[in-house]
């Protein structure tokens, strides 16, 4: 029977204190890379959700105005105050007479922040002949 080798400190496998330690940064650094990329992404679904309701908004208001009668219709402008999430808008309505027997009404939404997005839209109500 032989004798077991001997087996020195600088063979042993493993790794050092060092490598782990530097390991440890790396991955924090891509953890915190991916929290960050978290918060981003978060901001802007937020500021999407935000503009696909005030494009809703905008269209209910449109819409309605567009299916009153032409005589109901009143020239001027209008505004009222909504809220969407933690942003405010004023929602304008503008009954403009292109013609006398054509209108053109506009709805806008302006935030009252300017990180906030905006929205605006624009249809036409004709008189009958």
């Amino acid at each position: 029977m032989s004798p077991e080798p001997c087996i020195s400190a600088t063979d042993r496998g493993g790794f050092t204190l060092i490598e782990v330690i530097g390991a440890l940064v790396i991955f924090a650094g891509g953890v915190l890379a991916v929290l960050r990329l978290g918060d981003s992404l978060a901001r802007s679904m937020e500021r999407s959700a935000v503009t696909s309701e005030i494009v809703v908004m905008a269209h209910e208001r449109l819409d309605s105005l567009v299916a009153l009668p032409f005589d109901s219709l009143v020239l001027g402008v209008t505004a009222d105050t909504v809220r969407v999430g933690r942003f405010s808008f004023s929602r304008g309505m503008d009954v403009t007479e292109v013609t006398g027997m054509l209108y053109r009404i506009q709805v806008s939404m302006v935030a009252s922040d300017s990180l906030a997005p905006g929205y605006s839209a624009t249809s036409y109500s004709a008189d009958s002949w």
